[in-house]
Protein backbone atom coordinates (compact mmCIF):
# COMPACT_ATOMS: atom_id res chain seq x y z
CA UNK A 1 0.00 0.00 0.00
CA UNK A 2 1.36 3.26 -1.27
CA UNK A 3 -0.32 6.55 0.88
CA UNK A 4 -0.44 10.05 -0.64
CA UNK A 5 -1.45 12.73 1.72
CA UNK A 6 -3.08 9.85 4.24
CA UNK A 7 -2.32 9.18 8.04
CA UNK A 8 -0.72 5.90 7.50
CA UNK A 9 -2.90 4.91 10.91
CA UNK A 10 -5.23 3.88 8.19
CA UNK A 11 -3.48 0.43 7.64
CA UNK A 12 -4.62 -0.85 10.88
CA UNK A 13 -7.97 0.95 11.06
CA UNK A 14 -9.25 -0.10 8.02
CA UNK A 15 -8.19 -4.41 7.87
CA UNK A 16 -11.26 -4.98 10.79
CA UNK A 17 -13.96 -3.34 8.87
CA UNK A 18 -13.47 -4.53 5.12
CA UNK A 19 -16.34 -7.00 5.54
CA UNK A 20 -18.45 -3.75 5.73
CA UNK A 21 -17.09 -1.84 3.11
CA UNK A 22 -19.60 -2.00 0.50
CA UNK A 23 -17.09 0.12 -1.95
CA UNK A 24 -14.32 -2.26 -2.16
CA UNK A 25 -16.79 -5.53 -2.62
CA UNK A 26 -17.85 -3.53 -5.44
CA UNK A 27 -14.67 -2.52 -7.03
CA UNK A 28 -13.51 -6.32 -6.63
CA UNK A 29 -16.76 -6.78 -8.59
CA UNK A 30 -16.17 -4.44 -11.38
CA UNK A 31 -12.27 -4.88 -12.77
CA UNK A 32 -11.63 -2.72 -15.01
CA UNK A 33 -13.93 -0.43 -14.30
CA UNK A 34 -13.92 2.79 -12.31
CA UNK A 35 -16.65 3.06 -9.23
CA UNK A 36 -18.12 6.17 -8.21
CA UNK A 37 -19.49 6.02 -4.36
CA UNK A 38 -22.03 9.20 -5.19
CA UNK A 39 -23.32 6.25 -7.53
CA UNK A 40 -23.51 4.19 -5.03
CA UNK A 41 -25.04 5.67 -2.42
CA UNK A 42 -26.18 9.15 -1.04
CA UNK A 43 -23.85 11.30 1.21
CA UNK A 44 -26.70 11.76 3.78
CA UNK A 45 -26.39 7.37 3.64
CA UNK A 46 -22.87 7.06 4.07
CA UNK A 47 -22.33 9.05 7.08
CA UNK A 48 -24.88 6.74 8.47
CA UNK A 49 -22.91 3.38 7.67
CA UNK A 50 -20.61 1.73 10.39
CA UNK A 51 -17.31 2.20 7.37
CA UNK A 52 -18.06 6.30 7.61
CA UNK A 53 -18.06 6.31 11.98
CA UNK A 54 -15.09 3.75 12.30
CA UNK A 55 -12.89 5.21 9.17
CA UNK A 56 -14.30 7.95 7.14
CA UNK A 57 -15.04 10.64 9.36
CA UNK A 58 -11.43 9.86 11.07
CA UNK A 59 -10.05 10.17 7.69
CA UNK A 60 -11.95 12.63 6.52
CA UNK A 61 -13.08 10.42 3.24
CA UNK A 62 -16.84 11.64 2.41
CA UNK A 63 -16.06 10.69 -1.48
CA UNK A 64 -14.10 7.77 -3.20
CA UNK A 65 -13.27 7.04 -7.02
CA UNK A 66 -11.26 4.13 -7.55
CA UNK A 67 -10.24 1.51 -10.47
CA UNK A 68 -8.95 -2.41 -9.82
CA UNK A 69 -7.47 -3.60 -12.72
CA UNK A 70 -6.49 -7.43 -13.06
CA UNK A 71 -3.23 -9.11 -14.82
CA UNK A 72 -5.08 -11.62 -17.08
CA UNK A 73 -1.43 -13.52 -16.41
CA UNK A 74 -0.76 -13.48 -13.15
CA UNK A 75 -3.98 -12.65 -11.42
CA UNK A 76 -2.46 -10.05 -9.56
CA UNK A 77 -3.96 -6.80 -9.00
CA UNK A 78 -3.04 -2.63 -8.75
CA UNK A 79 -5.88 -0.25 -7.42
CA UNK A 80 -5.85 3.22 -6.69
CA UNK A 81 -8.71 4.96 -5.03
CA UNK A 82 -8.46 8.76 -4.61
CA UNK A 83 -10.57 10.35 -1.63
CA UNK A 84 -12.68 14.24 -1.53
CA UNK A 85 -12.72 15.82 1.95
CA UNK A 86 -15.69 18.00 0.91
CA UNK A 87 -18.74 16.58 1.34
CA UNK A 88 -20.18 19.21 -0.91
CA UNK A 89 -17.99 17.99 -3.96
CA UNK A 90 -18.65 14.55 -4.97
CA UNK A 91 -16.71 13.16 -8.34
CA UNK A 92 -18.38 13.25 -11.46
CA UNK A 93 -19.47 10.96 -14.43
CA UNK A 94 -16.43 13.31 -16.24
CA UNK A 95 -13.83 12.50 -13.97
CA UNK A 96 -15.21 8.57 -13.61
CA UNK A 97 -14.01 8.42 -17.12
CA UNK A 98 -10.86 9.92 -17.21
CA UNK A 99 -9.75 7.90 -14.20
CA UNK A 100 -10.96 4.94 -15.74
CA UNK A 101 -8.87 5.60 -18.74
CA UNK A 102 -5.82 6.69 -17.18
CA UNK A 103 -5.80 3.88 -14.82
CA UNK A 104 -3.92 1.14 -17.28
CA UNK A 105 -1.24 3.78 -18.11
CA UNK A 106 -0.69 4.75 -14.66
CA UNK A 107 -0.25 1.01 -13.76
CA UNK A 108 2.37 0.20 -16.63
CA UNK A 109 4.12 3.39 -15.92
CA UNK A 110 4.00 2.08 -12.21
CA UNK A 111 5.30 -1.00 -13.14
CA UNK A 112 7.99 0.31 -15.26
CA UNK A 113 9.51 2.11 -12.44
CA UNK A 114 9.44 -0.92 -10.00
CA UNK A 115 11.42 -2.95 -12.46
CA UNK A 116 13.60 -0.57 -14.18
CA UNK A 117 16.39 -0.81 -11.73
CA UNK A 118 16.49 -4.62 -12.12
CA UNK A 119 16.29 -4.77 -15.59
CA UNK A 120 18.33 -1.53 -16.49
CA UNK A 121 20.92 -2.40 -18.76
CA UNK A 122 19.87 -6.48 -19.26
CA UNK A 123 19.83 -6.54 -22.93
CA UNK A 124 18.00 -9.87 -23.14
CA UNK A 125 14.75 -9.82 -20.69
CA UNK A 126 14.72 -12.64 -18.46
CA UNK A 127 11.95 -15.05 -19.64
CA UNK A 128 11.26 -16.44 -16.31
CA UNK A 129 11.07 -13.40 -13.54
CA UNK A 130 9.44 -12.26 -10.20
CA UNK A 131 9.74 -9.05 -8.34
CA UNK A 132 8.41 -9.68 -4.43
CA UNK A 133 8.99 -7.90 -1.48
CA UNK A 134 10.30 -8.22 2.00
CA UNK A 135 8.17 -10.37 2.83
CA UNK A 136 7.45 -12.63 0.30
CA UNK A 137 5.02 -11.30 -1.53
CA UNK A 138 4.84 -11.34 -5.05
CA UNK A 139 4.58 -7.90 -6.87
CA UNK A 140 4.56 -8.51 -10.23
CA UNK A 141 5.83 -11.58 -12.22
CA UNK A 142 5.92 -12.41 -15.67
CA UNK A 143 3.54 -15.58 -17.15
CA UNK A 144 6.77 -18.04 -17.54
CA UNK A 145 7.61 -17.36 -13.81
CA UNK A 146 3.73 -18.51 -12.81
CA UNK A 147 4.32 -21.34 -14.92
CA UNK A 148 7.10 -22.38 -13.23
CA UNK A 149 5.67 -21.97 -9.87
CA UNK A 150 2.61 -24.02 -10.53
CA UNK A 151 4.68 -26.76 -11.81
CA UNK A 152 7.48 -27.23 -8.87
CA UNK A 153 4.57 -26.22 -6.40
CA UNK A 154 1.18 -27.55 -7.18
CA UNK A 155 -0.43 -26.42 -4.66
CA UNK A 156 0.42 -23.12 -4.58
CA UNK A 157 -2.16 -19.97 -5.02
CA UNK A 158 -2.28 -16.91 -3.85
CA UNK A 159 0.22 -13.84 -3.88
CA UNK A 160 2.69 -15.41 -1.62
CA UNK A 161 5.54 -17.28 -3.01
CA UNK A 162 6.14 -20.84 -1.45
CA UNK A 163 7.25 -20.95 1.56
CA UNK A 164 11.13 -22.63 0.53
CA UNK A 165 11.27 -19.90 -2.11
CA UNK A 166 9.78 -17.10 0.11
CA UNK A 167 12.62 -17.66 3.07
CA UNK A 168 15.05 -17.49 0.53
CA UNK A 169 13.99 -14.46 -1.17
CA UNK A 170 13.26 -12.59 2.23
CA UNK A 171 17.38 -13.40 3.12
CA UNK A 172 18.17 -12.11 -0.46
CA UNK A 173 20.07 -15.22 -1.37
CA UNK A 174 19.51 -17.64 -4.18
CA UNK A 175 17.04 -20.76 -4.12
CA UNK A 176 18.36 -23.96 -5.27
CA UNK A 177 17.05 -27.46 -5.63
CA UNK A 178 17.87 -30.40 -7.95
CA UNK A 179 15.53 -29.47 -10.12
CA UNK A 180 15.35 -25.66 -9.91
CA UNK A 181 17.83 -22.57 -9.24
CA UNK A 182 16.60 -18.69 -8.84
CA UNK A 183 18.76 -16.27 -8.51
CA UNK A 184 17.93 -13.91 -5.74
CA UNK A 185 18.61 -9.41 -6.49
CA UNK A 186 18.10 -6.83 -3.59
CA UNK A 187 17.23 -3.43 -3.75
CA UNK A 188 15.78 -2.05 -0.42
CA UNK A 189 12.51 -3.78 0.25
CA UNK A 190 12.31 -5.54 -3.13
CA UNK A 191 13.91 -8.49 -4.60
CA UNK A 192 14.16 -9.60 -8.17
CA UNK A 193 14.06 -13.58 -8.67
CA UNK A 194 15.05 -15.16 -12.01
CA UNK A 195 15.08 -18.53 -13.00
CA UNK A 196 18.57 -19.98 -14.26
CA UNK A 197 19.10 -22.48 -16.08
CA UNK A 198 20.57 -25.34 -14.57
CA UNK A 199 24.20 -26.14 -15.53
CA UNK A 200 26.55 -29.33 -14.20
CA UNK A 201 28.35 -26.69 -12.63
CA UNK A 202 25.52 -25.57 -9.85
CA UNK A 203 26.76 -29.41 -8.55
CA UNK A 204 29.95 -27.75 -7.21
CA UNK A 205 30.26 -26.21 -3.75
CA UNK A 206 31.76 -22.86 -4.18
CA UNK A 207 35.00 -23.91 -2.79
CA UNK A 208 35.22 -26.75 -5.91
CA UNK A 209 33.62 -23.51 -8.05
CA UNK A 210 36.89 -21.55 -7.10
CA UNK A 211 39.49 -24.32 -7.78
CA UNK A 212 37.80 -25.36 -11.37
CA UNK A 213 37.95 -21.66 -12.36
CA UNK A 214 41.08 -20.99 -11.32
CA UNK A 215 42.74 -24.84 -12.79
CA UNK A 216 40.19 -24.19 -16.23
CA UNK A 217 41.95 -20.52 -16.69
CA UNK A 218 45.59 -22.49 -16.39
CA UNK A 219 46.60 -21.93 -13.16
CA UNK A 220 48.59 -25.02 -11.34
CA UNK A 221 48.07 -27.17 -8.35
CA UNK A 222 51.07 -25.15 -6.39
CA UNK A 223 49.46 -21.92 -7.71
CA UNK A 224 45.65 -22.77 -6.61
CA UNK A 225 46.99 -23.70 -3.49
CA UNK A 226 49.26 -21.10 -2.83
CA UNK A 227 46.37 -18.67 -3.49
CA UNK A 228 44.06 -20.18 -1.21
CA UNK A 229 46.01 -21.07 1.70
CA UNK A 230 45.44 -25.09 0.81
CA UNK A 231 47.51 -28.18 0.37
CA UNK A 232 48.65 -29.57 -2.85
CA UNK A 233 46.70 -32.65 -2.07
CA UNK A 234 43.87 -30.73 -0.84
CA UNK A 235 43.59 -28.63 -4.34
CA UNK A 236 44.38 -32.23 -6.80
CA UNK A 237 41.91 -33.73 -4.77
CA UNK A 238 39.27 -30.98 -5.14
CA UNK A 239 39.53 -31.11 -8.87
CA UNK A 240 39.40 -35.26 -8.93
CA UNK A 241 36.33 -34.91 -6.94
CA UNK A 242 35.07 -32.12 -9.01
CA UNK A 243 36.23 -34.06 -12.57
CA UNK A 244 33.49 -37.00 -11.36
CA UNK A 245 30.52 -34.80 -10.76
CA UNK A 246 31.33 -33.01 -13.78
CA UNK A 247 31.34 -36.11 -15.72
CA UNK A 248 34.92 -34.52 -17.73
CA UNK A 249 37.83 -36.39 -18.14
CA UNK A 250 40.41 -33.29 -18.95
CA UNK A 251 41.18 -29.88 -17.86
CA UNK A 252 40.18 -29.65 -22.16
CA UNK A 253 36.80 -30.84 -21.31
CA UNK A 254 36.32 -28.63 -17.84
CA UNK A 255 37.45 -25.52 -20.07
CA UNK A 256 34.64 -26.31 -22.92
CA UNK A 257 32.11 -26.83 -20.18
CA UNK A 258 33.40 -23.96 -18.04
CA UNK A 259 32.78 -21.68 -21.33
CA UNK A 260 29.16 -23.42 -22.17
CA UNK A 261 28.26 -22.40 -18.68
CA UNK A 262 29.16 -18.52 -18.53
CA UNK A 263 27.48 -18.27 -22.39
CA UNK A 264 23.82 -19.87 -20.72
CA UNK A 265 24.45 -17.24 -17.91
CA UNK A 266 24.85 -14.13 -20.17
Amino acid sequence: MHLYNCDASILETYPPHIPQDFFRAQLMALPGVSVNMADLITHERFVRTPMYRKVGKRYHIEWSLGTLLIDPATSLSEFLTVWRHDPQQPFNEAERQAKQLLMPHLVEAFRAVRLRHFLRGNDSRPKAWALADDQGFIRELSPAFASMLQTHWPTWQGSLLPDALARCAVAGRPFQSKALTVGVKQNDNLRFLEVKAQSPLDRLTAREGDIMTRYANGQTYLAIADVLGLSPTTVRNHISHSFKKLSVRNKAELANLMSNGKRAEG
